[in-house]
């Protein structure tokens, strides 16, 4: 009787161990952040990635962007439709400005969209800057 309340007191940490860890795996993913690398942005507006598609999160409703390299240009980020890029909604961000801000605010779950940009027109190109989608 002893042998099995040694080896079960020993596979308690284990155990518990797994069940947190995987928690804290599965938060990442609803959460529904991705990071956008390298976004270069022109006075006319681009899609980022060729076209890389996104969706709204189960249970998301809104679409948020920030830049994580502080902006050196004033720039335009959008959210645009997969099917036409018909835009669904965008947000303007000032030189330095990495605050998140709500591009698109009723997005249905599962909703696709591709996201664009551009800098502020007289402003001229910005590259190789890094921002974050939260979906």
């Amino acid at each position: 009787m002893h042998r099995r309340l040694r080896a079960s007191a020993r596979l308690r940490p284990a155990l518990l161990a797994a069940l947190f860890g995987g928690l804290f795996l599965v938060v990442p993913a609803v959460a529904g952040t991705t990071d956008i690398n390298d976004f270069n942005l022109t006075e006319t507006a681009s899609t980022y990635g060729g076209g890389t598609q996104y969706h709204v999160t189960t249970g998301g409703s809104t679409v948020d962007y920030r830049w994580l390299d502080s902006p050196i240009k004033s720039t335009v980020i959008s959210a645009n439709t997969c099917a036409d890029a018909a835009m669904l909604g965008q947000q303007s961000y000032a030189v330095s400005d990495t605050a998140y801000r709500t591009i698109w605010a009723s997005g249905s779950s599962q909703a696709c969209f591709i996201l664009r940009g551009r800098t502020q027109a007289g402003q001229g190109s910005m590259s190789l800057y890094d921002g974050r989608i939260n979906r």
